[in-house]
């Protein structure tokens, strides 16, 4: 077993840890990083709107990041985003085209390709001269140790052998999972019972509707956005403690709660 030591350990490589990596590859050059990430970059990944917000934001960690998104938008991997229109405390769609945003239109991502994208960007400073001493390192994250000077973690990579890696600062971006800190004892603190259920629909018609669609109703509301490939995604969330949860939990329940309390985007799948 190697042992290795960094600056600063993030585990966890998807949206939040490759732009915390990056920012703070920007902000401390000289210090170096190591990114723990085991994501199948194949696998379908739900949280796919970007606003046209995001634009400025997205210059700080790498001015790349936007240029390829655009680049990746030109050709089909993304998909912008035209408007936004809700029918929210009210029966009326609402809507807010893209036209009226001084930031332009957003986006409905490939979310696993835009994550991929950004574990790339930070590759690419580990491999360009800006952080040669850091890396990216595809392995599980397996245990965690607090010492005197910092942190000792255990990884294993994709072949069984495990890796000892040490660093003065350690960043749990794991998500919900929040691996790091359920490994040091934390308990996870619920505020409420909220759960989302998403259905993928492809389709072979041409489906010209790029806008975000949001729709209230008794049991919940509802989300749906076009993707890349003529898919569309549609998303409900509702409290886990009440009946339609149970429903939607099943393809069928799922399908029958989207015809039966959605004026609207029941019509978009």
């Amino acid at each position: 077993m190697d042992e290795t030591y960094f600056g600063v350990i993030v585990v966890g490589g998807g949206i939040a840890g490759c732009a915390t990596t990056l920012s703070l590859m920007r902000s401390a050059p000289k210090a170096t990083f190591a990114l723990i990430d085991n994501t199948n970059s194949t696998r379908f990944k739900i949280g796919e709107s970007l606003p046209g917000e995001s634009r400025r934001f997205l210059q700080y960690p790498s001015p790349s990041i936007a240029q390829r998104l655009e680049q990746d938008t030109a050709t089909g991997i993304h998909a912008h985003c035209t408007a936004n229109a809700s029918a929210w405390q009210s029966q009326d769609l609402q809507e807010t085209p893209a036209t009226t945003n001084p930031f332009g239109k957003g986006w409905h991502l490939n979310r696993a390709a835009f994550d991929e994208q950004l574990r790339t960007c930070v590759r690419s400073l580990c491999g360009d001269g800006i952080a040669v001493s850091s890396k990216v390192i595809n392995a599980n994250f397996k245990s965690v140790l607090r010492t005197s000077n910092g942190w000792t973690l255990v990884v294993r990579s994709e072949s069984g052998e495990e890796h000892t890696l040490r660093a003065k600062w350690l960043i749990d971006a794991s998500g919900r999972k929040a691996t790091v800190a359920q490994k040091l004892g934390a308990k996870t603190v619920r505020l409420d019972s909220l759960i989302a259920f998403y259905t993928v629909f492809s389709s072979t018609d041409v489906d010209p509707d790029y806008r975000t669609l949001i729709e209230a109703t008794e049991t919940g509301w509802w989300y749906s956005s076009q993707l890349s490939d003529q898919k569309r995604v549609v998303v409900f969330h509702t409290d886990d403690c009440d009946a339609p949860a149970k429903v939607a939990r099943r393809l069928d329940g799922f399908m029958d709660l989207l015809h039966a309390d959605t004026a609207y985007i029941k019509d978009h799948h």
